[in-house]
């Protein structure tokens, strides 16, 4: 009988959690006080906000454009734009299309917030030619590169549509990039493509059957320290966009540069009027800025104790190759200036600035070039890379890159070339 109380008990528990649980009395135990449902409270309304809404809805117009210019859908790319914006960017559309665009993000923030209009500063984050592209990081420095502007944008048939454009306020290093210009015309070879204004469209077919033969001996030495780029562009400056992509360059003695495009591979841009007076100085100032492009770790800015010397000189070296140094115009450059300013102590040259006059430019590139050309001669050329390799990639001192790839102390290499300069000149 003993167990017929318990169940009892056991029963009547039951049934009263059961009650309490459930909110209703079912049944409560003979002498037991029911105990009182405690209300709970009703759910809070949930905060309704119309600027969050507003965030969440571009957002997700923004992902899909960004995803139409990777997939290739026009239309997918002009959808959250008005019929009088279509012309700039089915421009921007068609140029990244063919410069292989292969990765593209688009990130915003409000500028001005209106229940009807709101104003948006984007950037577009963009890589080319399926290179490894940086995770996103916003601002001009970092992650990849961007693209910066400002979208004036109404709700019309419940989503958000971009009725004006405008130049964004922030600074951007990488802008204007020359395929942001509406006149660009393009050509594509195996390895490299070309653009240049509409103007000097005819000069295209020559730059690319130049600039194929400079890739072929770029990547040769690409592949002695790494990777070859999976794609060389190269683009010819007119007057006015020398003077405007990419912020413009001002230095009178630049015929051509090599623009990192933060972590994520590099562009070439050529002066148009310095570069075209004959093929091999064409192929050769190609050549020099792709000899950049696969020995310079991608960067957007540059320490004051930059190896200015190894730098230009690894890529004249490149750019003249297979020509060795003393047989190439870097040899009768020396001459002259030893014979007016003597020989230098040092394959050390301080850097060029805005102010170095025509002789200190062709010195520095030319006994830069020299300097190069003796590592190779005495110590070999896959030392010579592997030194560049170390100092201008890994960001190693000079000595201690130096005893690592000639097993040599750099002051007693620097020597050996000095002396070896002034032998061949």
């Amino acid at each position: 009988m003993a167990d017929l109380h318990v169940s009892k008990k056991a029963a009547a528990l039951a049934v009263t959690v059961l009650a309490v649980v459930a909110g209703a009395a079912v049944f409560w135990p003979e002498r037991e006080r029911p105990a009182t449902a405690t209300p709970q409270p009703s759910a809070s309304p949930s905060y309704y906000s119309p600027e969050a809404e507003a965030r969440a809805d571009i957002k997700e117009a923004f992902d899909a454009q960004a995803k139409a210019l990777v997939a290739g859908d026009e239309r997918g790319w002009l959808a959250p734009l008005d019929p009088a914006l279509h012309g700039r960017f089915r421009m921007l559309y068609r140029n990244l299309r063919t410069l292989e665009v292969s990765h593209a993000q688009i990130d915003f923030l409000f500028r001005e917030y209106g229940e009807s209009q709101v104003s948006v500063g984007v950037e577009l984050g963009y890589c080319l030619s399926a290179v490894e592209c940086a995770s996103w990081v916003s601002g001009a420095g970092s992650g990849p590169p961007k693209m910066f502007y400002t979208l004036s944008m109404a709700r019309r048939d419940g989503s958000y549509i971009a009725t004006a454009v405008e130049k964004s306020p922030l600074l951007n290093h990488l802008e204007p990039a020359p395929w942001q210009s509406a006149d660009l015309r393009f050509l594509r070879g195996s390895r490299v493509i070309v653009a240049a204004p509409a103007k000097l469209a005819k000069q295209l077919p020559r730059v690319l059957r130049l600039a194929e033969k400079a890739a072929a001996v770029a990547d040769r030495f690409a592949a002695a320290t790494g990777t070859p780029p999976k794609r060389y562009r190269v683009y010819l400056a007119d007057d006015k966009a020398w003077k405007t992509w990419y912020g413009g360059e001002k230095r009178k003695w630049v015929a051509g540069y090599h623009k990192s495009l933060n972590q994520t591979g590099s562009d070439l841009v050529l002066n148009a009027g310095r570069v075209l007076d004959s093929d091999r100085q064409l192929r050769e100032t190609i050549q020099h800025e792709m000899g950049h492009a696969v020995t310079l770790l991608p960067a957007v800015y540059w320490a004051d104790d930059d190896e200015d010397w190894l730098v230009e000189g690894i890529a004249e070296y490149i750019g003249s190759a297979p020509a060795e140094a003393p047989n190439t115009g870097s040899a009768s450059v020396l001459r002259r200036s030893f014979a007016r300013r003597g020989a230098p102590k040092s394959i050390v040259l301080p850097g060029l600035t805005g102010k170095s006059d025509d002789l200190t430019v062709h010195t520095m590139y030319a006994h830069s070039h020299m300097a190069t050309g003796c590592l190779a001669d005495r110590y070999g050329e896959r030392k010579l890379l592997d030194f560049a390799y170390r100092v201008l990639r890994r960001g190693e001192e000079v000595d201690a890159a130096s005893r690592a790839s000639f097993g040599k102390p750099f002051t007693v290499v620097d020597k050996t070339c000095v002396a070896w300069i002034r032998k061949k000149i």
